[in-house]
């Protein structure tokens, strides 16, 4: 049998036996005979030059060469009805679409918790993918549509090929351990530069809005170290007396545990749009503005919850 006689109907097979390990249910979940199922489990044998699946007791057990095909069979099976789902009526109750979504890792601390329960909530046979979105291969990504959308800070926003959605922004504070000599004390310009900085940077090079800031007004700050996420700010702040920017975003998951204190910065610093985006071409597609009106609403609910606590601490 060569590639130009198969029937993809086949390989449907092998994916449903693969799961259920049994001609029965498989049988079953496609709606077939068990006797139309064992016929195409020849087929398959004689395609592959395997058994595929041999019986032990009342279950089809895997062979290697079947464990070895899964995966490619499985992730092809996969494409193909993720491709007939994109041009059909979309409904995220019934689709098996694989979503991806390209977040900073800023942004996914935020989120990814709210995204996780709408998603599998509102798609419970659909599958996510969170991708981390690192400067200008987040573009690259968005071009060879490897992730579906992304949700990320003002470093590309100037793209013109690209859809960009700014959902809000956020005020950079500066973050330090809660017991250091600088969280008890003013921040001052002279305490600020005097300061050990710690900058976050994807690629330990890039400066920050804060650099940016200093070198309008003649001044530099003393950055000793870089770190390429923000997950890690707390345990590598603790018992420093080191200095690192952060947005407000991060007031929502800061609890007395993480010993982090956010003070205001002794300088003007612009504040970090956050953008949604996407390529024009995926602007219609159904599935594709369902799940970016997800990420716009968990993003906007965040900016209230953000700014209640803003108030809350300023009053």
């Amino acid at each position: 049998m060569s590639f130009n006689d198969l029937d993809l109907n086949l390989l449907r097979v092998f994916d449903v036996m693969m799961r259920e390990g049994s001609v029965t249910r498989t049988a079953h979940e496609l709606g077939r005979t068990q006797s139309a199922i064992s016929h195409s489990l020849s087929r398959l044998r004689h395609l592959f030059h395997d058994k595929l699946f041999t019986r032990d007791g009342g279950v089809m057990r895997p062979t290697p060469r079947a464990v070895e095909l899964l995966p490619d069979i499985s992730a092809g099976l996969a494409a193909i009805r993720a491709s007939i789902d994109r041009h059909q009526i979309f409904d995220p109750a019934t689709t098996r679409r694989n979503f991806r979504v390209g977040l900073t890792d800023y942004h996914a601390m935020i989120i990814i918790p709210r995204l996780l329960r709408e998603f599998s909530m509102q798609a419970p046979h659909a599958t996510l993918n969170i991708i981390p979105a690192h400067g200008i291969e987040i573009a690259s990504s968005l071009h060879l549509r490897q992730i579906d959308c992304a949700l990320t800070g003002a470093v590309i926003k100037d793209d013109p090929s690209l859809l960009k959605i700014e959902l809000g922004q956020d005020r950079l504070f500066c973050a330090v351990w809660s017991g250091s000599e600088i969280a008890r004390s003013t921040m001052s310009l002279e305490t600020y530069l005097s300061a050990p900085h710690l900058q976050v940077s994807a690629d330990g090079m890039s400066n920050g809005l804060a650099d940016v800031a200093l070198k309008e007004l003649g001044l530099r700050r003393n950055v000793v170290a870089t770190i390429s996420n923000y997950l890690a700010l707390p345990w590598v702040l603790r018992g420093t007396e080191l200095i690192a920017h952060c947005g407000d975003g991060v007031l929502q998951i800061l609890d007395e545990a993480s010993e982090v204190t956010l003070l205001s910065p002794p300088l003007p610093i612009p504040n970090v749009s956050a953008w949604l985006l996407l390529h024009p071409q995926m602007a219609a597609d159904p599935g594709t503005v369902w799940l970016k009106e997800i990420l716009s609403n968990i993003y906007s609910d965040s900016q209230t919850k953000k700014n209640d606590i803003l108030e809350k601490r300023n009053s």
